[in-house]
């Protein structure tokens, strides 16, 4: 029999075998960094992008800066270059001084005004639509709006008693170029053609062939003596 002392049997004193003896700290579980809920130190915070929020005042101010640098070498058949933008962006912080937009945010308005505007001149040129002059906007039957909204998706928010756009006249003069009266007229680039003389005018002008009209002229006088030698008989 083997002592209890035995070497044999000393499992703790054993370096080959105390690996495989469990001990408290193995069997604890790691927590994992996923799990822990601790945020990594020295990451930086997320940043979140200031809504932009347009009333009819900025719109205005955005439109009229848009006309002054509509001429000013800045803008090309695609609109306006990064230059350009840089400018008009700076002046209108300048103008507006309680706002800070993004240029991608101005640019945003500047494009949603565009096609606003395209939207509501092609449903003006709809047959069976009217056009208020007060609140700038197309007027029509159910049945209007409903094809409008067809081609249109985005031209529900104007189909109500309240919806006015009163930029259309001033986007329009700087998007198409011309405005008279109110009303868009579209200029024809077809040079103009000159009116044919008529021929029936010019054949009465001259006169039958063979047939002079100062004949005419010489029978009235010999009618006008006539007369006269009759009154004085």
């Amino acid at each position: 029999m083997v002592g209890k002392g035995s070497p044999r049997f000393n499992i703790g004193g054993s370096p080959k075998l105390r690996r495989f003896i469990p001990t408290t700290s193995a069997t604890k579980k790691k927590t994992s960094p996923k799990c822990s809920g601790a945020k990594k130190s020295g990451s930086s915070p997320r940043v979140v992008k200031q809504r932009a929020d347009w009333n009819p005042g900025l719109e205005r101010s955005l439109v009229d800066i848009l006309h002054e640098f509509k001429e000013s070498g800045y803008r090309g058949d695609n609109g306006w270059n990064s230059e350009g933008w840089n400018r008009m962006v700076k002046e209108f912080h300048v103008r507006n001084k309680y706002v800070s937009f993004t240029k991608s945010q101005i640019q945003d308005k500047e494009g949603q005004l565009k096609r606003d505007y395209k939207m509501l001149k092609a449903a003006k040129q709809q047959s069976g639509s009217t056009w208020n002059e007060k609140r700038n906007m197309v007027e029509g039957p159910p049945a209007l709006w409903e094809n409008l909204m067809v081609t249109f998706p985005k031209i529900k928010k104007f189909n109500n008693n309240k919806a006015t756009f009163p930029l259309f006249d001033a986007l329009g003069e700087l998007y198409d170029g011309h405005l008279a009266e109110g009303t868009w007229n579209c200029t024809s680039l077809e040079a103009p053609q000159e009116e044919e003389p008529n021929e029936q005018l010019q054949d009465v002008e001259d006169g039958p062939q063979g047939f002079d009209l100062n004949v005419v002229h010489d029978v009235d006088d010999e009618v006008d003596d006539a007369l006269t030698e009759r009154n004085e008989d």
